[in-house]
């Protein structure tokens, strides 16, 4: 009896062993392992942040930086660009980047977060969406939005530039307050920024944008503070890590683009009858942080800092910052008639200055420097002192796509020179795989010189 039982148990023992291993095998047969499963949000966002960081300092910003007279196209296609001339094609990868990998990626992160109730990273995944989508809004114009990246639209339609920004500021507005003093989720990023603060500032970029002084002011009141720059992270200081405008400019491009002759290298170089320099402002240190010349790594007279400078390997690369909330600030209230005011945040920015380039000179200006026959020469003291605003801004910013929207927004107020011809392009033009797949192209915005709606 007693070996029956033994029998019977070891049985029973062999069966459930053989309806678990039958289970475990059905169960692997029905997953297909060639077929992706989905990654947590989590996993995602540096992924689209280094979307974010490629769209706004790689090809798009060596290309506007042309246009805006930061650089000069010295070779191949970009001696091309430095004549405006481009083609449809030349946006493919571009617009790729910026929906497939930027895009597309902070919707799918969104929803994930939504459904783990991850609300830091919900808004973190905004932020960089609305980043990317005011970017694409300045470049293009009118862009798919509300049915992009959707699997269920093939040819998603395109969105007034209008539109697109009211949506971004929404996305600003609901993720600002979640996030204030926070920089998590930042793997793209060198960290210390507080996502809060960006998101304002993204706010007042596109409020600035639309001509809505007031509103940019309010929102650039809560932007990003001295110290809190969102700034991409390089610091690894190895191929595939590096400053984007060092790996092309010297290991993968080297003599394509220079600053041989840019407008912005005369503003600053002291021995140029252009310079802007005077009893109070002394460029030198600025000058050099920005420019290398005569070194046998040169590829001319006058390149990008690429060596010890700004644009140097290990650097980090500035999307959203101080100096340019603080000189939304300014302009905004220059023309809202609160000069006082305007100069306080304009001296902010000189007082950073002469922090960050040690030997250069940047003494605080009194609202008596401006004016006919002043320090600073305008035709009153309010067109000075606003003009003095735009050219900050515009040395500030130097490399970063949006001054090519100051540009066309300002009708080029500062006197940028044409490269060639009687005007500067408006507008990156829609890419050519867009055009060959999407039927909802608008075929009346297809000239590189027609304006966008926010700047006719």
């Amino acid at each position: 009896m007693k070996k029956n039982s033994i029998l019977i148990t070891a049985t029973l023992a062999i069966m459930v062993l053989f309806n678990a291993c039958r289970k475990d095998m059905t169960e692997i047969n029905a997953t297909n392992p060639n077929q992706f499963s989905g990654s947590e949000g989590r996993l995602m966002i540096t992924g689209a942040e280094l979307a974010n960081v490629l769209v706004n300092g790689g090809e798009a910003a060596r290309m506007a930086g042309i246009f805006s007279g930061y650089f000069t196209g010295a070779d191949r296609q970009y001696l091309s660009l430095h004549q405006y001339s481009y083609t449809a094609g030349d946006f493919d990868n571009i617009w790729g980047t910026l929906y497939a990998e930027g895009v597309a990626q902070c919707r799918l992160i969104k929803d994930r977060a939504k459904a783990s109730n991850d609300m830091v990273l919900h808004s973190v995944a905004a932020i960089t969406e609305a980043n990317l989508l005011l970017t694409a809004s300045g470049l293009w114009g009118d862009i798919p939005q509300s049915e992009a990246c959707n699997n269920d639209v093939a040819e998603p339609k395109y969105d007034n530039m209008d539109d697109v920004h009211t949506y971004c500021i929404g996305l600003l507005d609901n993720a600002a307050t979640i996030v204030a003093g926070s920089s998590a989720h930042s793997g793209a990023y060198e960290g210390g920024h507080d996502w809060g603060q960006v998101a304002n500032t993204l706010k007042a970029r596109a409020l600035l944008r639309k001509g809505d002084y007031s509103g940019a002011a309010a929102a650039a009141a809560n932007g990003v503070e001295a110290g809190k720059d969102l700034i991409s992270n390089h610091s690894a200081d190895i191929p595939g890590a590096w400053n984007l405008f060092f790996d092309f400019c010297y290991w993968n491009r080297g003599g394509y683009m220079t600053c041989e002759n840019s407008f912005l290298s005369t503003l600053l170089d002291s021995a140029s009858s252009a310079k802007r320099h005077n009893a109070k402002t002394n460029e030198d240190a600025r000058f050099a942080y920005y420019y290398s010349s005569g070194t046998a790594d040169n590829y001319s007279s006058r390149d990008p800092n690429y060596l010890d400078g700004i644009f140097a390997s290990s650097n980090g690369f500035t999307m959203v910052g101080y100096a340019e909330n603080q000189l939304i600030l300014a302009e905004c209230a220059s023309r809202l008639g609160d000069n006082d005011k305007a100069l306080e945040h304009l001296n902010n920015v000189r007082s950073s200055n002469a922090s960050m380039f040690a030997d250069g000179l940047y003494d605080a200006y009194d609202l008596s420097d401006f004016g006919p026959g002043k320090m600073v020469e305008g035709t009153s003291a309010t067109d000075a002192l606003r003009m003095e605003i735009l050219v900050e801004k515009y040395a500030s910013l130097y490399g970063q796509l949006e001054t090519y929207s100051d540009l066309r927004r300002t009708k080029n107020a500062i006197g940028v020179p044409l490269n060639t011809g009687t005007q500067m392009p408006q507008r990156f033009l829609f890419p050519q795989s867009e055009i060959n797949s999407n039927g909802n192209v608008p075929k009346d915005q297809l000239d590189k010189f027609l304006p966008l709606s926010y700047f006719q």
